[in-house]
């Protein structure tokens, strides 16, 4: 997973990919050998002293990792070859200890490198799935915020409320027969949503042909919009920060923007991982609505928007709004196990006699990135299901220890898990891409449907 946002312009570890890796191994050795020549002629690899020649492959190992170790360290053992073949008196019997010795110097420093590579990998992944969750709250938070507002205002003419709106939008993607090009069958009722919460005149929906190019023809349009200039400063500005950009009130007022671009705002489409999908391109709204709170608005409605367009079609098809995020939570969760070998376990509670009391504390119980889904099996039983991202089998153990002290603060410590009329069940997540068993937990031994969690 590869987000482009200011928390992860970083590395934790050089590539050991590419000429460059290449270039450097070769390099180093090769300035190795040559210093140690120029140094010590009789003895250039300090054979029969301290070997400080072994520097090189080490250095590279902890630079580069286990095959780029070994290259340097077999160059090495090759001069030392080549010596002992042109009948070089101080090579004249091959130094096993010193081959031996650099070769497995190389190969313990190389994967001792890459070892530590692959869990800071692990632990990488794991804080992007935390700040991807972080993000999407946030995002719900925000446009909840203000649109609190917008309904306030709406209320009264009898217009739709916000996340009505939203929810129709939902309605017609799912509607759609083919998903193969989202964006440009919804792009009218896309841009007319914004259009309408950001009270534009004139304003355009473009397509983003890759993360840099932005196609010239828009998509759908409100009023009289020409073809896109792809040069334009606030089109190449928009794309390149990734954020909505605009030119300031002050400039809109006295007529300077038109220097500069020929639109007033720019906003990207982004969804909850970073793609890019569309721009919308504002080259006329009222003066009144061009302020930070419309614009901030307007920000958070192309994120939704854009998430809601790579929705995936197989979870968009449920009825409920909580079983469809449910289940792209559990998607995200298995391509996490398949792709990066993170945790993840589902775990299930199935109450056999109804108990709303049970129930809340079930809620309560839910941690920071968890996810419940409260649904009614075949047997017509209430089952939670909790996704547990980052969690394996064994931390399962942790769950019901915090599950069981909730239940002794509600229903006294000397009430167990065990004495209520409830059955629990858990699945791990693997990574070797066979999700027959997942189906048949959640269908068979959870008795679900298709309807109710899609996988």
């Amino acid at each position: 997973m590869t987000i482009d946002s200011p928390h992860k312009d970083f590395s934790l570890a050089p590539s050991a990919r590419g000429p460059g890796a290449w270039l450097e191994t070769l390099l180093i050795t090769g300035i190795t050998i040559g210093l140690a020549w120029w140094f010590s002629p009789q003895d250039p690899l300090k054979v029969y002293g301290f070997p400080w020649s072994m520097l090189a492959p080490l250095l590279i190992g902890l630079r580069y990792g286990f095959v780029k170790a070994l290259a340097s360290a077999l160059i090495l053992v090759g001069s030392v070859v080549i010596l002992h073949r042109q009948g070089s008196s101080l090579y004249a019997e091959l130094p096993s200890a010193y081959i031996v010795g650099t070769l497995i110097v190389a190969m313990l420093v190389g994967e001792f490198r890459d070892n530590w590579e692959r869990r800071l990998q692990k632990l990488q992944m794991a804080n992007e799935y935390r700040q991807y969750r972080l993000d999407e709250f946030t995002r719900a938070h925000q446009i909840l915020r203000l649109s609190h507002d917008r309904l306030e205002q709406r209320v009264a003419g009898g217009d739709q409320s916000l996340r009505s709106s939203l929810l129709l939008l939902r309605e017609q993607l799912r509607k759609l027969e083919r998903r193969g090009d989202a964006l440009e069958s919804m792009a009218d009722a896309v841009i007319g949503l914004l259009g309408q919460y950001g009270s534009l005149r004139v304003a355009g929906l473009y397509r983003m042909l890759d993360d840099q190019r932005v196609e010239p023809k828009p998509l759908a349009t409100l009023g009289e919009m020409a073809l896109l200039d792809p040069d334009d400063q606030l089109v190449r500005l928009c794309i390149e920060q990734r954020k909505l950009v605009s030119v300031r009130e002050m400039f809109i007022e006295g007529g300077e923007w038109k220097g500069f671009t020929s639109l007033q705002a720019c906003v990207p489409l982004i969804d909850a991982e970073g793609r890019l999908l569309a721009l919308l391109a504002i080259r006329q709204m009222p003066f009144f609505a061009f302020n930070d709170r419309t614009l901030s608005l307007l920000a958070l409605l192309a994120g939704h928007v854009a998430d809601l367009l790579n929705s995936d079609p197989v979870s968009l098809r449920l009825d409920d709004a909580d079983a469809q995020f449910f289940s792209q939570q559990l998607k995200r969760s298995l391509i996490d196990v398949e792709q990066h070998h993170l945790s993840g376990t589902l775990f299930a509670v199935e109450l056999r006699t109804p108990d709303e009391e049970l129930i809340r504390v079930l809620v309560d119980s839910q941690r920071g990135l968890d996810l419940q889904l409260l649904v009614t099996n075949r047997q017509g039983h209430q089952c939670m299901l909790i996704l547990m991202p980052l969690t394996s089998a064994q931390g399962i153990g942790g769950y019901i220890n915090r599950l069981q002290y909730l239940l002794g603060e509600r229903f006294g410590q000397e009430r167990r898990l065990e004495d209520f009329d409830l059955r629990t069940l858990h699945y791990e997540l693997v990574p070797n891409g066979e999700r027959q068993g997942l189906r048949n937990f959640i269908y068979n031994e959870c008795g679900l449907n298709a309807s109710q969690v899609a996988v």
